[in-house]
């Protein structure tokens, strides 16, 4: 089998960064940013540029991990694979051009002297299923040693396992769950883990694959690694080709959009919200949660993007899937297990947490939380999804009008906002702006599509939640809406609000909102706090990334163009080597944070950029920009 055709660069790539091999493994934990993604449409793996898999869940993205030294670097389970001596050795990390195909380098003296690639295989088909991560090793230029460990993780360390050696590899079983090695190159076991040091030839190379949920080992040629390599790699640039993409910033809304198709559960149409859970949102702190779920908000707004990035079809798909898991509950929940096979009850792991940032979560409490913007959210996607075209049906529509009436009888209720406050309900300004949207986008849904309604009491539930608004969270003093009806404080998700047209771009509430927030929440140039008031955790919170994305559409439709691309170009610029973006960014650092990469700050920069690009299409025109992408 040829092998793929792997390219070494591309104008429209990003400067390598390498950095000393040195400096990466005298770090205890590699930072988060430090990091890349391989995905499958069923789970995920993060790979650092040391060259160590230190988390990966087999076989789905909510499974327990196999591999997860990023959240206990003495407990946890890894995959080191790295030249054995470090010395004037660099590393760096690129993607094969439009694929999610993740390639480690190590040079010295500005030769390869090791080539790592990773993939997990995909299939155009649901029920196929490759719960395998395929390490490809190369040594283009002189034989070396190379040292490599592998260590496992039941249940996070919660459960025993044997290891047994074979013809092939190594078999690793913890009652009735196997984890398998098959490797081109031997390794012995030491003490409950498998350890490495071996020589390779010039121009070697070889394969080592970890598999989950197979008694066998068999030889390393018959899992078709480079049969699967092309398969996969093929897939996802032809998924990439049929796509509508900016010029602007080409290469960052390409890397968004792969990073969005591979945390999609296939067998269900459900995305996690990140592949990870617990990754701090400040170091030392409490603000650590599983995100390996699906929220109703973040389905809505990939919708949205899927649309804007002219994958109509998919959008549609991906809406209906929802739809039929909703129906399926009976009632619309705030998280999604995006399987039959997991528990939303949060528990507590006994790991010490990224740089001993605890508690270690898995599953999430928000769960049993009433979030009353999820319902807007989701009427969001459909209101969006008819005004690009795709179809809307009558059970589509009965499913509108069902939510419909279940946000008549809620939207009065305080609820726990969109950053889901762990402390008794308010009633939050975004969730009642958001319940507005959906009555509205309702009435010029069933205009728009000539579809039977009941308008008038949909007209009069909007017109009330806006009066409401104006008397209850706009304050006249401050000249800005506020976080909570009786709030001194404003909220930084309210820059949405010129985005849902709640009021025109150009009223002084909206300037004033804007400003307020500019003056209260806005640090070190063009970062968001979410807000200021203090809430029931111990540590400080940091930027979340989405709302800078969110203002930059706000400057758009507010005819500052010029002042949008300087404030997109600032914040595209947190991004990591390989384009990659956290849920949030240090304050003080500028380092990535939290669960990584993020969907939310993903589909932000293809928001944000695809407007820009309209708008630069048209002369900077907002006329054309503001009448068909208001949602």
């Amino acid at each position: 089998m040829e092998k793929i055709n792997i390219r070494m660069h591309s104008p429209l790539m990003p400067s390598r960064k390498s950095i000393s091999l040195g400096e990466l493994n005298s770090e205890e934990y590699l930072k988060i940013g430090h990091h890349g993604l391989i995905a499958s449409n069923r789970t995920a793996a993060l790979i650092g540029m040391n060259g160590t898999i230190d988390w990966a869940c087999l076989p789905n993205f909510n499974s327990d991990p196999i591999f997860d030294s990023i959240l206990d670097s003495k407990k946890g389970g890894r995959f080191v694979l790295q030249p054995s001596l470090t010395n004037d050795v660099e590393a760096s990390q690129f993607y094969i051009d439009n694929t999610n195909i993740l390639v480690t380098e190590f040079k010295k003296y500005n030769q390869v002297i090791l080539r790592i690639t990773d993939f997990i295989p995909t299939s155009k088909f649901t029920t196929i299923n490759f719960p395998e991560i395929h390490r490809y090793v190369e040594t283009p230029v002189e034989g070396i040693k190379i040292h490599s460990e592998v260590k496992l993780s039941f249940h996070f360390g919660q459960k025993s396992h044997n290891i047994s050696k074979y013809k092939f590899g190594y078999l690793f079983n913890s009652e009735n769950e196997y984890v398998g090695l098959s490797s081109d190159f031997p390794f012995r076991n030491e003490k409950g883990y498998l350890i490495s040091d071996f020589f390779t030839k010039k121009k070697g190379s070889g394969w080592m694959i970890t598999f989950y949920g197979m008694q066998h080992i068999q030889k390393t040629t018959d899992y078709k690694s480079f049969e699967l390599m092309e398969h996969t790699a093929n897939s996802q640039k032809e998924w990439i080709s049929s796509g509508n993409f900016p010029i602007t910033h080409n290469h960052e809304v390409i890397r968004s959009a792969l990073v969005l198709k591979g945390l999609i559960y296939e067998p269900t149409g459900l995305m996690v919200a990140a592949p990870t859970t617990s990754l701090p949102e400040s170091i030392g702190g409490d603000r650590n949660y599983d995100y390996r779920f699906s929220w109703v908000r973040d389905v809505a707004y990939v919708i949205e993007s899927l649309t804007m990035l002219g994958y109509k079809n998919e959008a549609v798909k991906f809406l209906y899937d929802v739809m039929e898991r909703v129906k399926m509950e009976g009632h619309l929940k705030t998280i999604y297990s995006i399987n039959e096979y997991d528990n939303l009850e949060e528990k507590i792991v006994d790991y010490e947490g990224y740089k001993k940032s605890a508690p270690v979560r898995v599953g999430n409490l928000a769960a049993s939380q009433l979030q009353i913007d999820e319902y807007g959210s989701l009427i969001n996607a459909v209101y969006h999804v008819a005004y690009s075209g795709g179809l809307i049906n009558t059970y589509l529509w009965d499913f509108v009008r069902t939510m419909l009436a279940k946000l008549t009888e809620i939207w009065r209720f305080g609820d726990s906002s969109i950053w889901e406050f762990r402390t008794e309900p308010l009633h939050y300004t975004y969730s009642k702006a958001i319940a507005w949207s959906a009555f509205q986008r309702g009435v010029d849904m069933s205009k728009k599509l000539g579809l039977t309604a009941p308008v008038a009491e949909w007209k009069a539930q909007a017109d009330t939640i806006k009066k409401e608004l104006m008397q209850n969270a706009f304050d006249k003093e401050e000249n800005s809406f506020m976080q909570y009806y009786g709030s001194k404080s404003t909220d930084a998700s309210l820059l949405r609000l010129p985005l849902l047209g709640f009021l025109p771009p150009s009223h002084p509430a909206i300037t004033g909102t804007v400003k307020k927030i500019e003056q209260d929440l806005m640090v070190n140039g063009y970062l968001f706090k979410r807000y200021s008031e203090e809430d029931n955790f111990s540590s400080k919170d940091n930027a979340f990334t989405l709302l800078s994305f969110w203002y930059v559409e706000d400057l758009i439709i507010m005819g500052k163009v010029n002042k949008a691309k300087e404030v997109l170009e600032r914040i595209i610029s947190h991004s990591n080597y390989l384009g990659l973006i956290s849920e949030e960014i240090d304050l003080k650092t500028g380092e990535l944070l939290g669960n990584f990469p993020q969907a939310l700050s993903h589909l932000g920069l293809i928001r944000a950029t695809v407007r820009l690009n309209r708008v630069s299409k048209n002369r900077g025109r907002i006329g054309h920009e503001l009448k068909f992408t208001l949602f």
